[in-house]
Order: structure tokens, then sequence, then C-alpha cells
């Protein structure tokens, strides 16, 4: 049996599984019977349950049907025994890091960390970008309609484990017990199971991904659905489209409760009514402000020192001296905080930073960053208690060469693909709707291709030829005068290109402290190979994060008019293009508004800033590389 299986058959999974049962599927705050007789010998039952499940004689238990009436409606639902509820959450608890990635940035319903008030902001987030037209749907009789095969292919392909799905099967193929269904399997996904919730949005996500693409702003919940656009036509287009991708699964919208209007008219989702102004836009909802910042040095001129427990940055070219030492003037003042206020320093080019500063900062634990004018990584500056574990630097050499090696490659690959189409999907345009529907396609075929790769050269040639298809097409979502055809690095030839490249630096530097901090070497990569002077291990961190981080800022400094081309200038060394002293400022401030975004569910069991998550994932990659039996996986989208 697989260790995966192993995991969510056991004792404990199930013991936890049992308790998650007993706070949510009460009635009205009093045990219902089925409950109250489970709790009798609880832990023998769960010890059977876990033997059961484990020697493969597990057997379900038939539904129960019930009819109940809400707001006026009656509806029938078929309950699963006690037992089959807990072995399905622990089912759902053990496979979330596989399936709630795949689920992309428009559902919010039956997923870790989202709920009702975050698909309420998406929605406003769209009202305050400028558009006005809403179309309000929902899927017609979902659970009922929608087919056990195709919601069991999808999960099938998802979780990629023969012992989980085989269970998965029997939950889904039993007979109804008693009722207008008794003997009968049920043609639709029972309304009361906790695997149907999670089945429909592994199908619905189809629906998603295919309005996404098409350029239109999609949220959902459940099966509740709002597209917004900026004209009726638009949306009368998308109920269209919402209509043809449904009859593929023989599905339909609600007729009564699909309509277009603007914001201005005003309509209820949710429970919320939304207008013109209300809800308010929240820009900091879920923004939390660290203790300590990050401290950015971009000023040629600049230097760096340390006085009194104060870091003081001064522009010494722009006060005509060197303090006063010679007859000079003094230098301008460009910065002055109480040394703990900074957590980190990240330089650029020629920034002057004294002994003292240095000294100070390795002894604290601050590490300074080095990158190039251009934005090119150069190194880090760490104290020693940072220092990498023997145990973990002995495992990082041992992996190399073996199969472990090319699957954990294969997951970082795949990892960043699919952020890659999600960016394409969430940012997606009505007039770049072709060019990234045909490059998102292309990307799947090479993320299925992955699967077969019998080698590190031929996933990183996938993953290559996906970071081909994915560029073209995102620079068709930037604004014109920011648009590009293809990626270019050393140098960059336009402003978009140098903001990316500026940002995969600073996102660099941090991946190395993240590392280090999981008692990591970040010389010594898994996918990419390691090399003199390159922080491979770092690089394997950060593919993920480029999309989700520095493609996201990008974008959206460049649609709100944060990132115009006033912001680029020659190099005047060479070729290329370089970003403005406030170019750089207004990316930096985009990017740490990203970095410090408070998010839960993206990784299992956690909480946390962009940033924290950032340090999570240097932990599990470590832990993947320490152990055969801990699986990586990539973050979901939030």
């Amino acid at each position: 049996m697989s260790w995966l299986a192993e995991h969510a058959f056991s004792e404990r999974s199930l013991g936890i599984a049992w308790k998650k049962v007993q706070k949510r599927e009460s009635d009205d705050g009093n045990l219902a019977p089925s409950i109250l007789k489970f709790q009798e010998e609880a832990e023998e039952k769960i010890l059977r349950l876990s033997e059961a499940l484990l020697d493969g004689s597990y057997k379900p238990y038939q539904f129960t049907e019930v009819d109940i009436e809400t707001n006026g409606k009656e509806r029938t639902l078929h309950i699963p025994a006690v037992q089959d509820r807990i072995v399905a959450r622990a089912i759902l608890a053990t496979t979330t890091s596989r399936i709630d990635p795949l689920l992309g940035a428009s559902a919010f319903g039956y997923r870790p960390g989202l709920g009702v008030a975050d698909a309420v902001q998406a929605v406003v987030d769209a009202r305050e970008a400028g558009l006005k037209w809403v179309l309000r749907t929902d899927v017609d009789d979902c659970f009922p309609s929608l087919s056990p095969d195709i919601a069991f292919d999808r999960f099938t392909q998802a979780v990629h484990d023969t012992d989980i799905t085989d269970v998965v099967e029997q939950l889904l193929g039993r007979t109804v017990g008693n009722g207008k269904m008794r003997g009968k399997t049920l043609p639709g996904l029972p309304l009361g199971c906790p695997l149907s919730p999670v089945l429909m949005n592994l199908v619905l996500v189809d629906l998603d991904d295919a309005l996404n693409a098409a350029g239109f702003t999609v949220v959902r919940y459940a099966d509740d659905i709002v597209v917004v656009g900026e004209s009726k036509e638009e949306l009368e287009d998308a109920a269209r489209f919402c209509q043809r991708i449904l009859r593929s699964f023989n599905m339909q919208l609600g007729d009564d409760k699909t309509d277009i209007m603007t914001f201005d008219d005003g309509f209820a989702f949710l429970g919320e009514d939304f207008g013109p102004k209300y809800p308010p836009a929240m820009p900091l909802q879920r923004v939390q402000e660290p203790e300590n910042r990050v401290l950015y040095l971009g000023a040629q001129t600049a230097h760096a020192r340390i006085s009194k427990g104060r870091l003081i940055v001064e522009d010494r070219q722009k006060g005509g001296g060197n303090g006063g030492a010679h007859g000079g003037s003094k230098p301008t003042k460009l910065f002055d905080v109480p040394c703990g206020q900074v957590s980190r320093i990240v330089a650029f080019g020629s920034v002057a930073i004294s002994s003292g500063l240095r000294s100070w900062a390795m002894y604290n634990g601050v590490d300074i960053v080095l990158a190039s004018r251009r934005g090119s990584y150069l190194g880090i500056m760490q104290g020693t208690k940072t220092e990498t574990h023997s145990a973990r630097l002995i495992a990082q050499v041992e992996i190399n060469d073996t199969p472990r090696q090319l699957e954990i490659s294969c997951a970082i690959i795949r990892a960043k693909i699919h952020k890659q189409i999600v960016v394409l999907q969430r940012f997606s345009k009505r007039e770049s709707e072709e060019k990234v529907s045909n490059a998102i396609t292309n990307m799947r075929k090479f993320m299925t291709m992955l699967d077969d790769t019998a080698s590190i050269d031929e996933a990183m040639g996938l993953e290559g030829a996906a970071a081909k298809e994915y560029f073209a097409a995102y620079g068709s979502l930037l604004p014109d005068e920011l648009a590009f055809t293809t990626r270019s690095r050393q140098p960059p030839l336009d402003l978009a290109n140098a903001s990316l490249s500026f940002l995969y630096t600073v996102l660099l530097g941090e991946c190395v402290t993240a590392l280090r901090a999981a008692g990591m070497d970040p010389g010594l990569g898994v996918l990419h190979n390691p090399q003199a002077k390159r922080p491979s291990l770092a690089l394997d961190l950060l593919e993920e994060f480029r999309p989700l981080v520095a493609d996201q800022v990008v974008l959206n400094a460049a649609r709100r008019n944060r990132l115009t081309s006033k912001h680029a200038r020659k190099d005047p060394k060479g070729q290329g293009i370089l970003l403005t002293k406030k170019g750089r400022e207004e990316i930096l401030k985009a990017y740490e508004e990203r970095m410090l975004q408070v998010v839960k569910g993206s990784i299992p069991d956690f909480a946390g800033s962009i940033r924290r998550h950032l340090y999570r994932q240097a932990q599990r990659l470590a832990g993947a590389i320490m152990h055969d039996d801990y699986e990586w996986s990539g973050m979901s989208w939030r």
C-alpha cells in the first residue's frame, strides 16, 4: 500500500477526521443520534476501521435518504454512515495538497483558508478595477446533475494513487438504503457527502479556466458564479460560453438565477448586497505589517553606515563631499531608522556599506543581498547563525542521480507551469483570448509529458518549452507601451523584462536566506545543477514564486499605471533598459505589498504572509530531500 494511503487510513488520521465529523456535523449544537452512537467505544471502532482500510476489507454502508426544507424549497440529502464520513474526511485531509493547487484563483468555496468574505472581496476588486457589468448565475441542480464518473476521473487524475481512488470509487458507488432511491445508485453526487463539494470543484475548474482564458473575470463559490466585464454584450457572450462548457458535462445554468446587470443597478451574491460603492474596498484586509522592514538600496552614490544604534543611508555625491572631512558639504541623508527596525538589506550596484554595518548585520542575523545595478544576483552576506546542518548537506549530495531527484525536479517544474497558467488565466484579455488559450493548451501538454520524463535534462527541456509559450502570451497581457514578445535577460531589452529580472533577483536573495534558515546549502540544487557562484537550490525554490509573486506584481503594476514607460531608461554603459529610481521604488513597493499579503490554505494547515510561505516551502523542500516518504508539492494560488 502507498505511503499516502497508509497515512490517510492510519488511526491518527481517522481520529482527527472523527473530531471534524463531531464538530461539523452536529445538529444545532447537539450531536446527532448517529454521532452519539459512534461515540460508544469510538477508539475501538476507529482501530477496526483503520485495519479494514489497510487490509482491503473495508466496505461502506448504504446512503440514508433524508428530505429537508430550506428557504421554502424541498431538498433530498443522501447521508453517508458516520464511519464513511470519517473515511471521506481523512481522504480529503490527505489529498488536499494535491487537489487544491489545481483549482486556480477563481474558486472560493470548500477550499482551506478561503470563504465567502474572500469571494465578496474578489468581486469588489473587479469593481474597483473599473469593470461595471455583472453576470450573476449558478449551475442548475449542480450536485444531482454532476456525473460521478466524470468527478471520479478528475479525482483520479489529481491524486494519482490507486489505493486512495479505489476507496473513493466505493464511496461514490454505494446504493441508497431507503426512500425513493432505495436500492439504486445515485446518478449524480450525493448532497451530504463530504467528498461531493471537492469533486464538484475539480469538475467546475474547467469552467473557471475556460472563462479566465477567454478574458473573463470570474468569481465562483461552489455553484454560484459571478462574471464581471466591461459591457452587457461581453457578459452575454460569457453566459453563452458557460452554457457551452456546462453542456459538455450534461449540466446547464439555472435560468431563474441568471441575470445581467451593473453595479449601479445593484445585486445580491452570497448574501451580500453589491452596489457602486458597497461593499467598500479593503486593500489592506489581508496585509500583515511586519515588525521589521527590508531596506532596499539603489542610489548609486549611497553610503550605508551604523551610528549610535541607528542605520543611516546618505548620498555623498548630492551633498558635494564626504561629510566635511576635506572641506566638502555634508552628505544628503536618505534614510535614518533604529537598527532594530531593519530585517534585511538589499543593495543594487555601487552602494557603499561600511565595515561597521557589515559587522552589525552579520552578528545580528541581518542578511545583506548584493546585486548588480541591472538587477543580477551577485551574492549574499550572512552570519554564522544560519549554518548548514551536516546531515542535510549529506542528503543534498546523495540525492544526485537518483530517481528521487527526478521526482522532486518534476514536481518543482509542474508547480511552476501550473502557476504560470493561473497568471495567464487570471489576467487574460478578450483581445488576447486565442493566444492565451493556445499557450495554456500547449503548456498543459508539457505538464502531462513530465510524467514520462526519464532525465533532468528532458524535464528542463519541457520547462523551457512551457516558458517560451508562457512569455509569448504574457507579453500580450501587458499594456501596449510595455508589451514584449519574448523574455530577454542580459540585457533586458524593455521595461517589463527589466522589471521581471529585477524582482527575480530580489526573490532569489530571499530564497537563499530561507534555505539557510532551513539548514540547507543554497548552492546544491536538485533541479538546477550546482555551478560555481550560482545558488542552485535557491533557484529551485524560486521557480514557483516567479509567477506567484513577481510576474503578478509586474502585471498589476503595469495595468494600474504604477509602472509606465516613464520608468524606463537606457543603460548608459551598454545595450538594454534599466529601471529609473522612481520605477524601482514603485515596483519594490508593489512587491512588498504582495509579500506581506496574508493567506491561509496555500500550504496545508499553514497561514501567514507570502514571505512566511516562502520560508515554509524551503522547509518542505528540505524535508523532501531528507526523507523519501515526504511529498513536496507546490502551493495553492492565493
